[in-house]
């Protein structure tokens, strides 16, 4: 869960054992990490610390033509199963973000 999520439950068990008289400063002393410890769950990174890449227009419409081109030689008929498997890999890597400049130049040897 993320931060937000665990500090959001640690308050309303905190209300909802101060509503039926129970211990609520169990949790009412704890943070978000330690609430979610203690349901047995894990906190997720904060949202706002991921990176978070803006491709202008023109860098848009290239990634769109190396998809295009990419998946025009992964239907060629002549392919190998391996051969697909790596052009669909490869072009899945484009599309997340993962591809970097030796990985385009090795496409463009192919």
């Amino acid at each position: 869960m993320s931060q937000s999520e665990a500090e959001n439950k640690r308050l309303k068990a905190v209300e909802f054992l101060e509503r039926i008289g129970g211990d609520a400063d169990k949790f009412r002393d704890m943070d978000a990490a330690e609430y979610a410890a203690s349901k047995g769950a894990e906190l997720l990174p904060n949202p706002s610390t991921r990176r978070i890449t803006i491709m202008t227009k023109s860098e848009m419409a290239e990634t769109l033509d190396q998809i295009e081109d990419g998946l025009a030689e992964a239907l060629d008929p002549i392919l190998s199963r391996e051969q697909l498997v790596a052009k669909v890999q490869e072009l899945q890597d484009l599309v997340s973000g993962d591809a970097d400049e030796t990985d385009e130049d090795e496409i463009d040897e192919d």
